[in-house]
């Protein structure tokens, strides 16, 4: 057999396994997955599935553990170094999405109020530190975010760290289309989206675009809605095994690969691209350039309550500034990557006391 080509995979929540599940059915060479979680009996029993996925699919993929608590401040350049993967995917931050569809209390409500995007620091400091430790320890590795890309990539691909793309978002969208086209050839489709459309849109007109064999989609907003009607953990499944297939073909670089992902190089929101090994080219529609895309997901942007410009700048929009200075007055307004530790630690004891009061009506217009 050849030497396995090593995929480093940080987290084991709900897109992480469903992630590696994927990646251990469709791996189309040798492939060892390193999962690396502070929780080592989590990480166990998610090896011990994939592996069970592998095998039944006749896949070489080969999983083992590492107990490191990257997001708490272990160092992760030993690990990347001894092993230089050929891709290291970030599937863990500060804070889950999943806790604002849980019990109300005061911060779920703020996040409701002003934008997913609200957390962005919390979102951007495991990434930053994993990213900042392959440029270390092990630089030819092709590094892909999972939390919020959209607006994380941006901010650390400005301050000059190897962040490829992210997973998920886009994906996810493109995968709802694509199972209700019954479409399995995903060069056909062309979908620019952002996260904020996981949601529905404030309006129709705000929706994402879509193409089918270059031409516009007409039913998109009609099939999207649809699927949003999903439970969220499923639309996580489609966006995992979606991003399968994108950390395959960094793994093992064979022929250009057609896909959806967030943050290619940096840009804001999701885009249609080709991946030819650790290339990534934007895949757009006739007449339409790649300036106009990013034009319009710097708009879908501020659904989140958040927008990163290509200087690295983070800015919260007012409604999500307003939010967030009702209970931490002195919030900035903006920031970049440099700041992320800090505004990470002053957010945390933010959310740890909110977490403990209930959720005030909102006056704040969504």
């Amino acid at each position: 057999m050849n030497r396995p080509h090593d995929v480093v995979v940080l987290g084991t929540g709900a897109f992480a396994g469903a992630l590696v599940r994927a990646l251990a059915q469709r791996a189309s060479g040798p492939t060892r997955v390193h999962l690396v979680s502070r929780d080592r009996d989590r990480a166990r029993n998610l090896a011990g599935l994939a592996q069970a996925h592998a095998v039944l699919a006749d896949r070489p993929v080969r999983f083992r553990c590492h107990r490191l608590d990257v997001g708490g401040g272990a160092d992760l350049r030993p690990l990347l170094a001894r092993h230089q993967p050929h891709v290291l995917v970030v599937c863990t931050s500060d804070v889950s999405p999943a806790e604002t569809r849980g019990p109300a209390s005061a911060w779920t409500g703020l996040v409701r109020a002003a934008g997913f995007g609200v957390t962005l620091p919390l979102q951007a400091a495991t990434a930053l530190r994993a990213a900042s430790a392959s440029a270390e320890a092990s630089p030819r590795t092709a590094v892909v975010n999972a939390c919020l890309p959209d607006a994380v990539n941006p901010l650390l691909y400005a301050a000059g760290l190897p962040v490829r793309c992210g997973l998920g978002n886009v994906a996810t969208l493109a995968g709802l289309l694509r199972r209700d086209l019954l479409l399995g050839d995903e060069s056909r489709l062309k979908v620019l989206a952002h996260h904020a459309l996981l949601h529905s849109p404030p309006t129709p007109a705000d929706e994402a675009r879509a193409w089918l064999d270059d031409e516009p989609l007409t039913t998109t907003y009609e099939l999207l809605e649809r699927g949003r009607r999903h439970p969220r953990a499923d639309l996580n499944e489609i966006g995992a095994v979606a991003g399968a297939a994108v950390v395959d073909a960094f793994a093992h670089p064979r022929a250009p690969r057609a896909a959806h992902v967030p943050a290619p190089d940096g840009l804001p929101g999701g885009y249609p691209v080709l991946l030819t090994g650790h290339d990534i080219a934007l895949r757009l529609p006739p007449g339409l350039s790649a300036r106009q895309a990013v034009a319009r997901n710097e708009q879908w942007s501020g659904l989140d309550g958040v927008t990163v410009d290509r200087r690295g700048e983070a800015r919260f929009t007012p409604t999500a500034l307003r939010a967030l200075r009702g209970h931490w007055p002195d919030a900035p307004a903006v920031f970049a990557a440099r700041d992320v530790e800090e505004l990470r630690t002053r957010q945390l004891a933010l959310r740890d006391r909110l977490r403990g009061l209930p959720q005030a009506p909102v006056a704040i217009p969504l």
